[in-house]
């Protein structure tokens, strides 16, 4: 009998160079849409990165966004390699994890998830998208900050600010003076062709009106002028949302799960191996 051969030790790395990187990523470019992005503005968003080879091979990577101080994590891959990368190179405290299903039990071995929302990532491309807008919608820029940030809540103002309302195409729906709805692009990137459509909120008296839907539409029309595809989150229970981006030609893509998660201690970690 034969015995099966030895699988490469795995090796984690840090800052590897970003064309290796984005290679890895680019094998499912939609579902890492966010870390090809955020990939792409290192230096404005301050990422850092790790990976997981055998041998020549990356087998499972992870990236982190340091500029914000929620700290978004994506980590795909190889479910051993992932764990070492958890292991040996990712030392936050805390991060908001986003991860395919499988990853999980890698994270979940390191860090303990607070909450964990089973998400699905929607694509859409110029071919299938349907747009519909039925009210008036305007541009928001960095003229508009205050306004934004009365509508997403004060707690915003670390998140929302003149550079990004520059760099990112919000658009949004006003009610005299008073910004009622709105949404966004969380991150682009021309190098992989992507955008990422985000932060749709409506306030709740002028909810069931169609305007989510207007200002997605609107959002997702501006960015087809630089990106061939375009994507967004959606919790899976949030069947409205669900039938509102599916009848603009949005589609499901993959799911995920996304959550805050706290590093366990040294004591729990160990247990946790144990397990």
């Amino acid at each position: 009998m034969t015995a099966a051969p030895l699988l490469p030790e795995i090796q984690v790395e840090e800052q590897i160079p970003a064309a290796r990187l984005r290679e890895f990523f680019s094998r499912d470019r939609l579902l890492s849409a966010y870390a090809l992005a955020d990939l792409d503005a290192a230096d404005i968003e301050r990422a850092r990165w790790w990976s997981a080879s055998r041998g020549d091979a990356i087998v499972a990577a992870a990236l982190v966004v340091e500029a914000l101080p929620f700290r978004p994590c994506f980590a795909t891959g190889e479910t051993e390699a992932l764990l070492a990368i958890f292991r040996e190179g990712l030392h936050e405290p805390r991060l908001v994890v986003s991860t395919p299903p499988a990853g999980r039990v890698a994270v979940e071995a390191v860090y303990r998830f607070e909450r964990i929302d089973r998400m699905h990532r929607m694509a859409v491309d110029s071919g299938s998208f349907q747009p519909r807008v039925t009210h008036r919608v305007t541009r928001l820029g960095p003229d508009e900050l205050e306004d934004v940030i009365d509508l997403y809540g004060y707690a915003s103002r670390s998140y929302f600010t003149p550079e990004r309302l520059a760099r990112e195409l919000y658009f949004g729906i006003y009610s005299g003076t008073s910004l009622v709805s709105a949404a966004g692009t969380h991150v682009r990137s021309q190098r992989s062709g992507l955008a990422a459509v985000g932060n749709v909120l409506t306030r709740v008296g002028y909810r069931d009106r169609g305007m989510a839907t207007s200002v997605t539409s609107t959002v997702t029309v501006a960015a087809f002028e630089q990106h061939p595809d375009v994507v967004l989150n959606v919790r899976q229970d949030n069947s409205p949302a669900i039938a509102v981006y599916q009848r603009l030609g949005y589609h499901v893509h993959a799911p995920f799960v996304e959550g805050p998660a706290v590093r366990r201690n040294a004591l729990d970690r160990l247990f946790g191996r144990m397990r």
